[in-house]
């Protein structure tokens, strides 16, 4: 049996309790112990880590990531690399998730349920996955990567999403998604910045459709995420019964208060529009893909401003792709804009737990949960961008297991 025990910490536990000023945390190989304030118990035998003028507080989630999205230019990302490279890149990605602290994350789309398994056996390092397998999508719908003047080119990534039309084939794909093992779906229900033939204010799939493949994840107890920014579209999602609306950055007051009624979870995903946008020239983003980034960014904040005014469920998610993909925890420096640093670091801990139906387990710092903890420099609850430097970060803990120790 291993035991550590941290102790002079700031402990934000993230359940809604104020931070403990000097507290202290007991683990157990892969289980929270004991948690206390004050001065700690001796613990013979324990690994102590001193954790004076740093906070400890749980593992951060990422509730929308794409590893199998390396690159900058997404629309030509199945023309150019060889599938062993694909996977070499996406596990590079995997660590890199871990590395900033992340110690569970939702994939949305690209990622298949052989990532999971290599995590969970420990062949891999990187965060707890779920994993939706390929993104479904409508012909012409936001992961079919053709630009309108091609007529015969490859529609989509053979890894990242799978067009399908009508009731019958969207039911056909839903299920041999579930088959293959993936802990959610996800639809394309909008359009979106990476497609070229699209805009990101259109609607896709009909209600209809939609309803078949929550009738399809329902069946399996399982949950659907759906890509869309118009309001349009994400009160068609609401009505079809999907869990969670990803991006929803023209979201209005009445759309808020539409999915709240019915219990839906929006997940904003802003980092990756005030990066991309800022760094995508320099980095070769497609123009085109530039463009829309840059204008549905402008909704983006306001958007998590009716959200909170409409007391809906909020995860947080980066959504980031290629150089982006190291920049995952600059979600909650921009949160807390509008939310407060605390709300916005609960949303990418306790909320995206309940979010992903893991909060038995992780999302806060309680007796008896998996230890999956970080030990962060500072007090990110007054200044919430610390936590968005790497080498802040001094400690990862991923189920009781020492990932990375900085101190």
């Amino acid at each position: 049996m291993v035991t550590k025990l941290f102790y002079n910490a700031q402990i934000f536990d993230c359940t809604g309790n104020e931070p403990c000023d000097n507290g202290w945390l007991v683990t157990e190989d892969e289980t929270i112990k004991e948690i206390g304030e004050g001065t700690a118990p001796a613990f013979s035998g324990a690994e102590k880590v001193d954790c004076r003028g740093m906070t400890l507080m749980p593992g951060l989630i990422d509730a929308h990531i794409h590893l199998s999205l390396f690159d900058n230019d997404l629309g030509n990302l199945h023309r150019r690399d060889y599938p062993a490279m694909h996977y070499v890149k996406a596990l590079r990605v995997l660590k890199d998730t871990l590395d900033q602290g992340f110690t569970t994350a939702r994939d949305a789309g690209g990622a298949d349920a052989g990532f999971r398994v290599a995590v969970e056996q420990k062949l891999v390092p990187g965060p707890r996955l779920t994993v939706c397998g390929k993104s479904i999508s409508m012909t012409g719908g936001h992961a079919d990567m053709r630009y309108s003047t091609e007529l015969s080119a490859p529609a989509i990534s053979p890894f990242s999403a799978v067009i399908a039309d009508g009731v019958a084939e969207v039911q056909k794909v839903a299920r041999e998604q579930l088959r293959q093992g993936v802990d959610h779906l996800k639809i394309m229900a909008g359009g979106g910045c990476a497609s070229q033939a699209d805009e990101p204010d259109t609607t896709q799939y009909t209600i209809d459709e939609m309803k078949a493949v929550v009738h399809e994840a329902a069946a399996a107890n399982k949950k659907v995420l759906a890509h869309c920014y118009s309001n349009n579209s994400m009160k068609m999602c609401a009505d079809a019964g999907v869990y969670s609306i990803e991006h929803g950055n023209y979201l209005n007051e009445e759309t808020a208060r539409y999915l709240k009624e019915r219990g839906c979870w929006l997940v904003p995903t802003l980092t990756t529009y005030f990066y991309m946008s800022e760094h995508g020239e320099e980095l070769g983003i497609p123009a085109y893909f530039l463009r829309k980034m840059k204008m549905v960014r402008e909704n983006a904040l306001e958007a998590v401003h009716h959200a909170v005014n409409a007391g809906l469920d909020i995860g947080s998610g980066s959504d980031v792709v290629g150089d982006g993909q190291y920049h995952k925890n600059m979600e909650i420096g921009l949160k807390a804009k509008v939310m407060g640093a605390k709300a916005a670091i609960i949303s990418a801990t306790r909320e995206n737990a309940r979010l992903m139906k893991l909060d038995k387990k992780i999302g806060t710092l309680e007796v008896g949960k998996e230890a999956d903890l970080i030990l962060v420099a500072g007090n990110p609850l007054k200044n919430a961008e610390s936590i968005t430097v790497r080498d802040n970060i001094k400690l990862i803990i991923q189920r009781g297991s020492t990932y990375k120790n900085i101190l």
